[in-house]
């Protein structure tokens, strides 16, 4: 069992050590800052299926700066987020939001081709109380568009419960999260469960 763990922690190390070294030198955060984020991300910042952790890699690097710096003034509650926030300086953020924006995608897997059909409905062309559908802020295939994010990929876990924030949270500063808002009101829990399920799968 001890060996089995050796050999995963020396798997990630060198997944990590191999992906700094494949950047451009000013865009490489060191070794130790990424396995950090490896901890809850995954080493090139792909997390597992049933993670409540988002997916980094492919994400746009402003959007993923923007958001460090949220967690640290508050913007955006999470208070392990903003713990990690805190300690980053600003060319830290920048390092870490271009290594993962330079990362490959790996979409998580099929599990329910029905309730993703439902989603996929949901995303192009929005839902029956009026929300509108997802891809024209997200583009075509979820993959962002400024200024909006990338949420092509996500775990459906995670997508579910950010829109259940969205929808539950009284009310937002960010003008990006209140429109994300007026959005998730207009989404019952059936509507949030099929689109997460169908974003989960798009590469």
């Amino acid at each position: 069992m001890h060996t089995a763990i050796f050999r995963h922690r020396a798997s990630a190390a060198l997944a990590l050590t191999l992906a700094v070294l494949a950047l451009p030198a000013l865009a490489a955060p060191s070794t130790a800052l990424l396995q950090r984020c490896a901890a809850c991300h995954g080493a090139t910042g792909n997390t597992a299926a049933a993670a409540l952790y988002p997916n980094l890699a492919g994400q746009s690097a402003a959007y993923i700066e923007l958001q460090l710096t949220n967690f640290r003034n508050g913007e955006r509650p999470h208070a392990q987020m903003r713990a990690v926030a805190e300690q980053l300086t600003g060319p830290e953020m920048r390092e870490l939001a271009a290594f993962y924006a330079a990362q490959p995608v790996k979409p998580q897997p099929s599990v329910d081709a029905a309730l993703e059909q439902q989603g996929r409905r949901i995303f192009e062309h929005g839902g029956a109380n009026g929300a509108p559908a997802c891809a024209s802020c997200h583009g075509p295939k979820g993959h962002g568009q400024a200024p909006f994010p990338r949420i092509a990929s996500q775990p459906a876990g995670y997508t579910l419960e950010q829109l259940k924030v969205y929808r539950d949270a009284p009310r937002f500063n960010n003008p990006l999260a209140t429109a994300m808002k007026q959005v998730a009101v207009k989404l019952n829990d059936a509507d949030m469960r099929a689109v997460s399920a169908y974003l989960a799968t798009l590469r």
